[in-house]
């Protein structure tokens, strides 16, 4: 039994110094983890930048409307009257501005005029009655023409009637203040 016990104990001392001469002496070099660098949130993308734009002209443009509302309350019953004189006076007030915004506007976007009526007649044509749909169309083509002669550029401008869907607030359906245009921007 002496044998198998010293022989055990030499096999497992052999063993043992087998595995400790067998270890690398050389280390393993493992890269440190890189660093994860926080989300730069500085940087904003171009369409976000346009989009910002975009919304600050429009803000601005809530206020703009012809006739202004104060001047000359609105267009008259079932016409696209645009007198010279107002619309010049209009347009030193708010001309400027418009071709500024157009100017700074990014590729795909235009200015919409937007033609409103007041709710007297029928919204869509009735027999002899061409309905306001027909009257804010054409109010907003007599801006637009308004507008070009002033030197904006016909292709940035875009117009759209919305009928008597869009009063403002506070005054009645039918009140000729809403006979107006307002301006938006849109993409094409």
């Amino acid at each position: 039994m002496k044998k198998g016990f010293f022989g055990s104990l030499i096999l497992f001392v052999s063993f043992t110094l087998f595995l400790t001469n067998c270890k690398s002496t050389d280390e393993v070099k493992t890269p440190p983890p890189a660093e994860e660098k926080p989300a730069d949130t500085t940087k904003v993308s171009s369409r976000d930048m346009n989009m910002a734009l975009i919304d600050e002209i429009n803000k601005a443009l809530k206020d703009y409307r012809y006739p202004d509302g104060v001047r000359r309350r609105g267009f008259s019953y079932k016409l696209a009257d645009i007198p010279a004189a107002d619309f010049q006076t209009w347009a030193k007030d708010n001309v400027a501005y418009i071709k500024d915004a157009i100017a700074k506007l990014p590729e795909g976007y235009t200015l919409q005029i937007i033609g409103h009526a007041d709710a007297s007649g029928p919204e869509e044509a009735e027999g002899a009655k061409k309905g306001n749909g027909y009257y804010s169309q054409i109010r907003a083509e007599a801006v637009k023409a308004a507008l070009v002669k002033q030197g904006i550029p016909a292709d940035k401008l875009d117009i759209k009637a919305v009928g008597s869907s869009n009063p403002i607030s506070g005054f009645d359906e039918k009140d000729q203040v809403n006979r107006r245009v307002t301006f938006q921007i849109v993409s094409k």
